[in-house]
């Protein structure tokens, strides 16, 4: 099959060769045309001097007019009017005019003959410029109609086409039930997108088996190394407690950072269960409405010890009436998660500070402010990643398993929410999420009171709901 670059090619060198070819001839028509013109203006010039030759009154007037159709008689075709002229001026110079009336007659004649067929032809020429010039626009238009037609119907519509099946391979809705690619450069680009997408849907299942033996084994070894990590812990806590008899300080000391460790071992197990668990989309949630104060309130009691150890203050702004739909204990992981993050990176005496509000969207915003070191933009998103944590050269890496803000994305998630940061360095950070279902004892008025301290608080100041 001929490629649609030839095609291309052929419709517009014909279209351009047809009209270029009747544009050359219009052209040539037209320039005929004006000499036509010329000729019949002339020719009239020349009938004008004649009669003001004969019919003149003062002699000056006669010897002007002469010396004018002297000038012009070199210029006239055919020769046989110069000579009519030149016999007229000689017998116009002598003294005997008897000749000079039929001499006159002559010219006239000629010149009206000559004059009568510059307007035949005049008409002949101006028909064939409007000719040749119709056929070469019309020539040109079909031309550029055609390759219009023949660029929508087998270049713009197959691209449509094939750009919406890359959009639908783009949202996994992809198939190749469709008509054989064509033998041209878009069946080309047809069969290269096809190879593309086959190989891109081969390596997406190796991918999918892949992800699915490793979701698979981390659940196998996460429950497999929980079972004697928890009877290592529970040995562990004997051994401290004095069940086998007194122990050694010193061996104290060592069996304490033993247990330490098993404990955080322990949450990195859970923490890589849970991820599993969303993964899968087997963590399913048990909402219900709650209210926001008791949600944060065992939150924060929980966390007491790891601030007064600190030494870092936790201020909670109250929220009187808010009730939320959600899941209890995977919101009190999120927030655990995120106060105990900022405790961790706060400086001593420093304030952890928890508040909710509203976003433009209408959505619950929950805030957790630190005065600590703060957080670099480019690290704003690669600590939401799996085993990603922020540090700065005044505030090192704090130990923990990486996992924490990555659950509690994928959490917020579940929930229908957003979670995100504000932060600038040496200035702190805003940790933030949003949930979406609420209700409050003043939702059924247009604004909400005043009372309402904390979710009152201007939705302007709060960051925008994330893409």
């Amino acid at each position: 099959m001929r490629s649609m670059r030839f095609r291309l090619q052929m419709i517009l060198l014909i279209s351009l060769g047809v009209g270029g070819t009747f544009g050359s001839k219009a052209y040539q028509a037209r320039l005929a045309l004006e000499e036509t013109q010329a000729r019949a203006q002339q020719s009239l010039e020349v009938r004008n001097l004649l009669e003001a030759c004969v019919d003149a009154d003062s002699a000056r007037t006669v010897s002007e007019a002469s010396s004018q159709l002297s000038k012009i008689k070199s210029s006239l075709q055919p020769e046989v009017r110069q000579t009519a002229i030149a016999d007229f001026l000689k017998t116009l110079a002598s003294s005997d005019h008897r000749w000079l009336k039929p001499r006159t007659t002559i010219i006239f004649d000629q010149e009206k003959t000559v004059f009568q067929e510059s307007q035949k032809r005049l008409h002949e020429l101006f028909e064939q410029t409007e000719k040749n010039a119709a056929i070469s626009m019309i020539g040109l238009a079909l031309g550029l109609l055609t390759l219009a037609m023949l660029i929508s119907r087998r270049i713009l519509r197959p691209l449509d086409r094939l750009s919406r099946r890359m959009m639908d391979f783009l949202v996994d809705r992809y198939s190749f039930q469709f008509a054989q690619p064509e033998g041209n450069e878009l069946g080309d680009l047809h069969r290269t997108f096809n190879s593309l997408a086959q190989r891109v849907i081969n390596t997406m299942d190796e991918l999918k088996t892949l992800d699915q033996a490793k979701s698979e084994f981390l659940n196998i070894a996460s429950h497999e190394l929980r079972t004697p990590l928890t009877s290592i812990k529970g040995s562990l806590s004997l051994l401290g407690g004095g069940m086998i008899g007194t122990v050694d300080p010193s061996c104290m000391r060592l069996i304490k950072i033993a247990e330490v460790e098993t404990d955080r071992l322990i949450r990195l197990i859970n923490d890589l269960l849970d991820l599993a668990k969303i993964e899968a989309g087997k963590l399913p949630l048990v909402c219900s409405w709650l209210y926001w104060d008791d949600t944060v309130s065992k939150t924060t009691e929980g966390l007491m010890g790891l601030a007064s150890k600190a030494d870092v203050n936790i201020k909670v702004e109250q929220a009187p009436g808010l009730e939320v739909f959600m899941d209890h204990d995977r919101v009190q992981q999120v927030l655990t998660n995120l106060i105990s993050n900022a405790i961790k990176f706060s400086p001593p005496g420093s304030w952890v500070t928890v508040s909710v509000g509203r976003t433009s969207r209408g959505e619950v915003l929950v805030n957790v402010r630190d005065q600590g070191p703060g957080i670099a933009a480019e690290d704003s998103e690669l600590i939401f990643q799996r085993f990603r944590q922020g540090a700065t050269p005044e505030n090192p890496l704090v130990k923990g398993t990486g996992l924490g803000l990555a659950i509690a994305k994928a959490l917020v998630a579940e929930h229908g929410g957003d979670i995100g940061l504000e932060s600038e360095l040496g200035h702190g950070a805003t940790f933030w999420f949003t949930l979406p279902k609420w209700r409050d004892d003043e939702s059924s008025s247009e604004e909400p009171s005043r009372e309402t301290t904390a979710f009152s608080q201007a939705s302007d100041q709060v960051p925008p709901r994330a893409a």
